[in-house]
């Protein structure tokens, strides 16, 4: 049944994009089952899990995806920024910063470095962080945005 995870996994994409996260969920977990050392599924699974904000699902299978891959730069930024959401800083920075020794250009580790440092009332750090995270290609919320220039936060856009 193994050979079957692969196609399970583009399927859960394919309703993910859809906006269709629960049978993503579904899709991604029937992977698991076809197939339980295929990371891709554990990383979908989570990825769905994170969309839909639970956050304690999708740190579940982040942890999983690692056991079964180690070095995926994603899995360590996204189960970094889950881990900072929950308020579990020690692990959540020592994930964001695996992440940044993985890929140093990883926008999505940066963007939640500059998330924490906001949360912190870092501004200088925020800043750094911020600007990175742009430089390496992610777009920065509205919201934060606002923050970041209330606080004399220089934006630099690429």
């Amino acid at each position: 049944m193994k050979h079957f995870a692969p196609d399970a996994v583009d399927l859960g994409w394919k309703y993910f994009q859809k906006g269709d996260y629960e049978t993503a969920l579904r899709r991604f977990q029937m992977a698991i089952r076809h197939d339980a050392d295929f990371a891709p599924a554990y990383f979908g699974a989570a990825y769905a899990c994170s969309a839909e904000g639970k956050l304690d699902e999708a740190i579940k299978y982040y942890r999983e995806t690692l056991k079964r891959e180690t070095l995926y730069v994603f899995t360590c930024a996204n189960l970094g920024y889950a881990l900072l959401q929950k308020g579990q800083f020690t692990e959540a920075l020592q994930m964001l910063d695996k992440a940044i020794a993985i890929d140093p250009k990883c926008g999505e580790a940066h963007l939640s470095y500059a998330n924490y440092y906001v949360y912190k009332q870092d501004w200088k750090n925020a800043e750094q962080s911020v600007n990175k995270a742009m430089k390496y290609g992610q777009k920065i919320h509205p919201e934060l945005r606002e923050m970041l220039e209330k606080h004399g936060v220089k934006l630099v856009e690429n």
